[in-house]
């Protein structure tokens, strides 16, 4: 992606600079009378041009290419590794979650359950994608951190004591205050 970035940066310097030089050229004085070898050359350049864009059109789309495809071969190798070293992936509904700060907490009480490979909490969704080592942790251990953090986990209620601490924008709306 970053790499990708640059290559427009380049391409964006690039055009402007071409189109400075094209109107630069076009303000000077000229001669009335043009030669037909001159207009052959603003013919060439402009065909130049295009073709430069369009080579760099071109390298943008490979390196889109390229990108989402090792992408794909991570996504693919971390499965395969994944698999040799027991690490199990689930999904974790919270229903409960509300807001950026939920996400924050969640976020917290995960980090200190030992054995989580990795995690995603996406509050649009409600829901948390977890990799863990099923010889260190289990799903159990982790809804039961997200229950402590006063959020419903799956099939498992919040702690109420956690629940009643957290900010009014975490409650579910008919236990906000007025």
């Amino acid at each position: 992606m970053k790499n990708l970035k640059f290559k427009l940066s380049i391409f964006t310097v690039f055009s402007v600079i071409l189109i400075s030089a094209i109107l630069l050229s076009g303000c000077t004085k000229q001669d009335k009378k043009e030669t037909s070898d001159s207009k052959d050359k603003k013919t060439e350049d402009v065909q130049k041009t295009d073709n430069s864009q369009q080579d760099i059109s071109t390298l943008m789309n490979q390196e889109e290419i390229k990108t989402n495809a090792d992408d794909k071969n991570k996504k693919e190798n971390e499965n395969k590794d994944n698999a040799k070293l027991n690490i199990e992936n689930k999904t974790i509904k919270i229903p409960s979650a509300q807001c950026e700060t939920c996400k924050e907490n969640i976020t917290k009480a995960l980090k200190k359950v030992n054995g989580i490979k990795s995690y995603d909490v996406d509050i649009d969704n409600k829901i948390v994608s977890v990799n863990f080592d099923k010889e260190v942790t289990d799903l159990s251990k982790i809804e039961n951190a997200i229950t402590s953090a006063g959020y419903d986990a799956n099939n498992k209620k919040a702690n109420p004591d956690a629940y009643a601490k957290l900010d009014d924008c975490c409650k579910k709306p008919e236990d906000r205050k007025k």
